[in-house]
């Protein structure tokens, strides 16, 4: 092969790193799979829970589940999450029975589903404020 051939092949190679690189560059960012986080994981009986969900869609509705300790549903909760796919609500314990709970969050717009997280509601009594 002689130098000419080289060059030629070296700038083909180049030229399609190049076109690679522009097409990663295109894409974005990777999305993040949805995600909820339950603060705190144990809470007296009339307490709160702070639930926050990341990852979802854009300005979209998400459908919260919340499952009680002997498996039962509560029903369903829409929420609407913010411009960058993410949202906070509360949950008031008073009228949950005691025990480990789980929720997760659908993406109503991608029908993506998060991570399932837990908390337990105790029969401790919670401190005075």
């Amino acid at each position: 092969m002689n130098s000419h051939q080289r060059i030629r092949r070296v700038a083909a190679a180049l030229l399609a790193l190049s076109a690679l690189s522009l097409a990663a560059a295109s894409c974005g960012p990777a999305e993040s799979a949805p995600r909820v986080t339950v603060t705190p994981e144990r809470v007296p009986a009339k307490g709160h829970v702070d639930v926050r969900g990341t990852g979802f869609s854009p300005l979209a509705n998400v459908t919260s589940h919340l499952v009680r300790p002997d498996g039962t549903e509560f029903p369903w909760l829409p929420v609407m999450t913010d411009s960058e796919g993410a949202f906070t609500h509360d949950i008031d314990t008073l009228l949950l029975g005691p025990g480990v709970h789980e929720l997760w969050v659908l993406d109503d717009s991608t029908g993506g589903s998060s991570n399932v997280a837990r908390f337990e509601v105790t029969l401790e009594q919670a401190p005075d404020p």
